[in-house]
């Protein structure tokens, strides 16, 4: 039931970063499809009704943002080709627990991402940080001097990068293994718990990461500092 709608947080989130504030509109996500299948399976739904329910939910919460913001990003199409998939192969099938393994498709997919991208040197973590600053001409040019100059600015990336490629992915191999091994009623909500709990480390670990490192900086090197800030 989880629905990967946070990727790994930006380097540069303001202030104090709030990882409850980071994880507030997966666990909002999830926690509506969720109740959802939990009332209609007390009213007497099968595992698939209540599941094809939630997912139908979810992929309408994701559509509508791509509406709101008129254009398809990445993130979103592998979100929406997820759904597809777990849909269609559960009606295909008539296995509930294809709906459950979509999940798992599209962090594989997220994950894969992340180890691709820092192996070639073009960590999505930075593109999450250019993003972020987009507002900022003048960060954002300060970030991609020292992307390109600062091999300790790329070095935290790619170390960033390789960690939530690998924990997304391990993430992903485990819940195809248990949802063939446990019940459905009990997966279908383990599966939020373990992408949230997984999700919420990393992102405590990428917050540390950068705040020691922030720590550490030469204050006379400017402009570093801007992909903290």
């Amino acid at each position: 039931m989880a629905d990967h709608t946070l990727a790994a947080p930006a380097p540069q989130a303001a202030g104090r970063p709030n990882v409850l504030r980071m994880l507030a509109p997966t666990i909002r996500d999830i926690a509506v499809p969720l109740a959802a299948y939990y009332v209609l399976h007390a009213a007497g739904y099968s595992d698939f009704i209540a599941l094809m329910a939630g997912a139908l939910f979810s992929g309408a919460v994701v559509l509508a943002g791509v509406i709101r913001a008129r254009k398809v990003d990445a993130l979103a199409a592998l979100i929406l080709a997820g759904f597809a998939f777990g849909i269609g192969s559960s009606l295909i099938s008539g296995d509930a627990r294809m709906i459950i393994v979509r999940d798992s498709v599209t962090t594989a997919a997220i994950g894969l991402a992340f180890l691709v991208s820092a192996l070639l040197g073009k960590p999505l973590t930075y593109v999450a940080a250019r993003k972020g600053l987009a507002g900022s001409p003048e960060k954002l040019a300060q970030l991609d001097h020292k992307f390109r100059t600062n091999p300790l600015v790329r070095r935290l990336l790619n170390r960033i990068a390789l960690m939530w490629g690998v924990g997304l992915a391990g993430e992903s191999v485990l819940r195809v293994v248990l949802v063939y091994r446990l019940p459905i009623h009990t997966m279908t909500w383990l599966s939020s718990v373990l992408m949230i709990g997984v999700t919420a480390i990393m992102t405590i670990i990428t917050v540390r990461t950068v705040k020691r490192v922030k720590r550490t900086e030469p204050i006379e090197e400017p402009g570093y500092a801007s992909i903290h800030e």
